[in-house]
């Protein structure tokens, strides 16, 4: 897994523990198993966490450069560095639970993940207190990526909003039967790229979405607008989905905004 970890030592350490761990790696597979072979979901593995974590570590420097304080910031003592780490690990680790079973997925996957969570760390953060606050906002941050959770931190908002936005081409988070040919398939093709853009003044994190089809606008009012109400971040949040322009220049849809 690639993961920009820049300047933050930590992020790089814990990143390396990511990469040889066998036991999590396994469990991807079985959370793809679960979804993609079982259940006709998109990816819900280490192609999908991947994507998650590089939006998320990028919503969260937008949100530090531009004075957003994290919640293990203002709440303890700790740094910006380690807020990097909590939403790396609970973008890496948000679906596991999918490998039991899709049905509250959020509470397998806290269990799953709660000794993966010190046997990582453990190399990065010896002292125990410290190692136990960062698996807690770690947790938290994963189990608020689901829109039934409340969201109680930035780095939660943060993870649920990266998550809403693996959405191109193929990659719609919704599941659908195969064989069938209905909005949420056609919704789920619809949308080209999804880029975030360099941050404004007064909005921080700005996304732009390009679609192929004006069905792409289910995908961004069904799932990415539930993702962002609730969040703690609405305000820093932009959101603009634009349609392409067809073979004649036509557009149904020029472009539809969150903000």
């Amino acid at each position: 897994m690639r993961i920009p970890t820049k300047s933050n030592k930590k992020l790089k350490a814990v990143l390396d523990e990511v990469n040889r761990d066998v036991e999590l790696n396994a469990i991807w597979e079985a959370a793809n198993i679960m979804a993609v072979k079982r259940l006709n979901m998109s990816d819900h593995g280490p192609t999908h966490v991947a994507i998650v974590a590089n939006l998320a570590l990028k919503i969260l420097r937008n949100l530090l450069d531009a004075g957003v304080q994290p919640s293990v910031v203002t709440d303890w003592e700790f740094e910006n560095d380690d807020a990097e780490v909590i939403v790396f690990l609970a973008s890496i680790m948000h679906d596991l639970g999918n490998a039991v079973h899709r049905d509250l997925h959020d509470d397998f996957g806290v269990a799953l993940a709660n000794g993966l969570l010190h046997r990582i760390l453990q190399p990065v953060y010896d002292d125990l207190r410290t190692r136990q606050i960062i698996i807690t906002e770690t947790l938290h941050a994963m189990v608020a990526h689901d829109t039934q959770n409340a969201v109680h931190t930035i780095e939660g908002g943060v993870v649920r909003v990266a998550d809403g936005l693996d959405m191109k081409k193929g990659r719609s988070r919704i599941a659908f039967g195969i064989g069938t040919m209905d909005i949420y398939k056609v919704s789920g093709m619809a949308v080209d790229n999804v880029t975030i853009l360099p941050p404004t003044a007064k909005k921080p994190v700005r996304v732009e979405i390009i679609m192929n089809d004006a069905a792409g606008i289910f995908q961004v009012d069904y799932l990415l607008k539930k993702k962002i109400q609730g969040s703690g971040l609405e305000s820093w949040v932009e959101i603009v989905a634009k349609m392409k322009e067809g073979p004649g220049g036509e557009r149904l849809i020029d472009t539809y905004k969150i903000e």
